[in-house]
């Protein structure tokens, strides 16, 4: 795929699931895949149930930076 594709297809993947989201296209271990950088598990838990698995002949991938997520499991509200 050319970029022009590429651009094309983010765009509209940010119009069809939302804007809240990032949106990148490369080679995956099946073909070309759509990842969505979620951010948050909780941000990635809500795309998963709305975005398909396949779309627009790319496999979707929703993934959350999990470091930010290693800090909340951390955090004891009875230590204060």
């Amino acid at each position: 795929m050319n970029d022009f594709t590429l651009d094309s297809l983010k765009l509209k993947a940010a119009i069809e699931f939302g804007s809240e989201y990032t949106y990148e296209i490369r080679n995956g271990g099946l073909g070309p895949t759509l990842y969505i950088d979620a951010e948050t598990r909780v941000k990635a838990r809500e795309a998963r149930k709305k975005i398909p698995g396949s779309w627009e002949s790319l496999y979707v991938i929703v993934i959350y930076n999990q470091r930010e997520n290693e800090l909340d499991i951390l955090y004891d509200p009875n230590l204060i």
